[in-house]
């Protein structure tokens, strides 16, 4: 078997395995994220990496651990959630048509940085706009079982909070040595849950959807089918955050206006 040969074999096996589609990964990332369990294992061909799948199916679950890319950070992009605190949640809370409590999708949440800090921030908004105990509901989701492990249990490492000033650990955390947990009331508002966003489509209607990230890996193909889901999902006048090294496909830009460029917020229209 020659190492095209057992490329497409790699391919079509993790799809058996884990029902994930990765040929709607761009091959180039997949090759990248192929090559960090190659090296973990000290195995140079795609065939001797093929074996090495077929003789444990835990690598599965490791190998889907490095495609899901789990870098993410408390208040990533710190400009996002000013946006947030200062722009949309004012505009969603004192729209004449809110009920009084926001749903927010955090797609690709990974461990669960990005849902807590957008609870932290509606929480903190609500509070200066005179809003008390406010409601909300924010669901998490992620394709990797082990990010949402971590992400349920909401406990991390002190080096992980160096985004979060000392008066917001105080308020929403709790400590115990260097490990901090994330306070049950916020918790309570966070449904975490495993998701497929290539084959799955979530039918909920949200005032926000965060996908940071997310579908700068995807093909052009499945941007189209993801963003047609978001779309959907959202509520009239919904807002859209995508990566700041991501771009509204031009198939959209008749379905969302952009409102700010720089930090890649959209309103559905």
């Amino acid at each position: 078997m020659n190492e095209a040969e057992s490329f497409i074999r790699i391919k079509t096996a993790i799809q058996e395995n884990t029902d994930l589609d990765v040929g709607q990964y761009k091959e180039n990332y997949l090759k990248r994220r192929l090559a960090v369990r190659m090296r973990s294992l000290q195995v140079t061909t795609y065939t001797d990496y093929l074996a090495a799948m077929m003789k444990d199916n835990k690598e599965y679950e490791l190998l889907l651990d490095k495609l899901t890319i789990n870098v993410t950070e408390f208040f990533r992009d710190p400009e996002v959630f000013i946006e947030l605190e200062n722009t949309v949640l004012p505009e969603v809370l004192r729209s004449p048509g809110h009920s009084g409590g926001i749903k927010v999708w955090s797609a690709g949440c990974s461990t669960g940085e990005e849902p807590y800090s957008i609870a932290m921030t509606i929480e903190e908004t609500s509070e200066k706009l005179g809003v008390k105990n406010p409601a909300y509901e924010i669901y998490a989701t992620d394709l990797d079982p082990i990010a949402l492990q971590k992400a349920f249990a909401g406990k991390y490492e002190g080096r992980t909070l160096n985004n979060i000033a000392a008066a917001r650990r105080k308020k929403y955390f709790t400590q115990d040595g260097n490990v901090f947990s994330v306070a049950g009331r916020l918790k309570e508002k966070i449904k975490f849950i495993k998701f497929n966003l290539m084959e799955e489509y979530k039918k909920d209607f949200f005032e926000i959807v965060f996908c940071r990230n997310v579908i700068i890996y995807f093909t052009r193909e499945l941007q189209r089918t993801v963003l047609t889901h978001y779309y959907d999902s959202l509520k009239e006048n919904g807002i859209l955050f995508l990566g700041k090294t991501e771009t509204m496909l031009q198939d959209f830009r008749d379905k969302f206006s952009c409102i700010n460029i720089k930090e890649r917020i959209f309103r559905k229209i």
